[in-house]
């Protein structure tokens, strides 16, 4: 019997061991330029006779993104037919109305092999596709990937697959009242100045609270608040402070230390000292301070770019006859020794459990569509940005950066990756342990903001732990 149970020690401990070094060899997603050469699939029209395949987007019909994609399918599937009579491409397009509900129905959809042949899938959940993906190194050549900002490829590797094409992105900026900001007589970089020399730009976290206390001191009566904001964003706060978040692959927290509690302390004070409107007070409040900065009620907004189109158009008609209100720029998130633009939105796989032909018919449309006028126009009808450098020099940027020249601004900002030596963690827990971080360290804000720091520091780090460990 004491055999028998040392060899099924034994024999659970080898496997241990053995899931162990597997864990730590997959921990290592890769990098996107390997010494390899790559069977890309043939450019042009490889299709020999008519063919139909699908595409799930993850947006809502209805909605300002749905009604631009599905215009562009059907621009593609015209042009196909007319081009190519007797062998065209036809695209279905389907729309799940947001990014749960397609997670949901393409990982059932796999298991039945009733998937559709693109989808439309938010970064964050990249990694749950890995194994069922065409490598985008077998669609775009290096040479086309390099033509992507750096900041757009943050989330492309996920355990040495580049998952999926970044079609869209947003990042988050601050919205800057330039107009107010210049009155104060401090010195405020912009996006040129900032990217020209970030090592020695001005433009800290003690800066920017200098400006929003000067914005506050005076707005006099008008009660102008320094800087709006939802609270701490987690990426920011520590990576230009040039630390992690988690580790690689999203295990662990690195947070709960004198950077967390920094980063906390900052943003405390804000609203302690009345510099920032306080996040928890209103239900509404993210819409609230909207409203309360393209009024002029708040110096600087704190805000994802996906907003930067429509608040653009209410500023530029609130001012003395239908003309701007004021002046408003966008700034990065202010650091301490980096910058960093963090990235959002969605990109596009290819799933690789179809025949050859629906799959090379699948690389024909995703080329297709992120050619620069594509990219361009998609960008320009719904406010995400465009991610390459060849869109942002088409006649349709260009006339369009005359208009409105700020999300042309944050792209420029999406060359600010995380510090040397930092990669942004990828994994299965990273969105949820993400959405319970905004949660739970709203506590830093109640009583009036005076809760003991280290307290909060200390809850929201077990918790963002708990779901890593329950989730990976």
């Amino acid at each position: 019997m004491k055999k028998i149970i040392i060899l099924l020690t034994l024999f659970m401990t080898s496997l241990i061991l053995i899931s162990c070094d597997e864990y730590i060899e997959e921990s290592d997603n890769g990098e996107i330029y390997t010494d390899q050469v790559w069977d890309v699939y043939d450019e042009g029209h490889q299709i020999t006779s008519p063919i139909e395949i699908d595409f799930w987007s993850a947006n809502s019909a209805v909605d300002i993104h749905g009604v631009a994609l599905a215009n562009m399918i059907d621009e593609f599937n015209q042009y196909q037919k007319e081009t190519y009579p007797n062998s065209w491409i036809k695209v279905n397009a389907s729309f799940q109305g947001g990014y749960v509900n397609q997670n949901s129905k393409l990982q059932s959809a796999l298991i039945s092999n009733t998937n559709p042949e693109l989808a439309m899938v938010g970064v964050s959940s990249f990694a749950l596709y890995h194994e069922n993906v065409v490598d985008m190194r077998q669609v775009f050549t290096y040479d086309d990937i390099r033509d992507v900002y750096e900041g757009f490829l943050q989330f492309a590797m996920y355990r040495h697959v580049f998952v999926g094409y970044p079609f869209f992105a947003a990042s988050n900026v601050i919205l800057l009242n330039r107009t107010m900001a210049e009155a104060t007589g401090l010195d405020v970089p912009t996006v040129q100045e900032i990217i020209a020399n970030p090592e020695n730009s001005n433009w800290t976290w003690e800066h920017m609270r200098n400006l929003a206390q000067a914005m506050r001191d005076s707005s006099g009566e008008q009660q102008v608040y320094g800087l709006a904001a939802s609270g701490p964003a987690l990426y920011e706060m520590m990576y230009t402070q040039g630390v992690p978040v988690y580790n690689e692959n999203a295990t662990q927290q690195l947070f709960n230390n004198e950077y967390g509690r920094r980063g906390l302390e900052y943003w405390q004070n804000l609203v302690k000292d009345d510099i920032m409107k306080n996040p928890v007070l209103d239900p509404n409040h993210g819409t609230r301070i909207q409203g309360e900065f393209t009024s002029g009620h708040a110096g600087m907004l704190f805000s994802s770019s996906s907003a930067i189109g429509t608040l653009f158009d209410i500023i530029s008609k609130n001012g003395p006859e239908g003309g701007p209100g004021f002046e408003v720029d966008v700034l990065p998130h202010p650091k301490v020794t980096d910058f960093y633009s963090n990235q959002s939105g969605g990109g596009i796989v290819i799933f690789n459990n179809k025949s050859k032909a629906r799959t090379t018919a699948a690389v024909e449309f995703l080329r297709w569509l992120q050619a620069p006028e594509q990219s361009a126009r998609y960008s320009i009808e719904t406010g995400y940005l465009t991610t390459t450098r060849s869109s942002t020099q088409t006649d349709a940027w260009l006339a369009h950066k005359e208009i409105n020249p700020l999300l042309d601004r944050v792209i420029q900002l999406m060359v600010f990756v995380p510090p040397a030596g930092i990669k942004v963690p990828i994994g299965r827990a990273k969105a949820l342990a993400d959405t319970d971080f905004g949660n739970y360290v709203k506590g830093i804000f109640y009583e009036n903001a005076t809760r003991n720091l280290d307290d909060v520091l200390k809850e929201t780090a077990e918790r963002v732990q708990y779901i890593l460990d329950t989730n990976s």
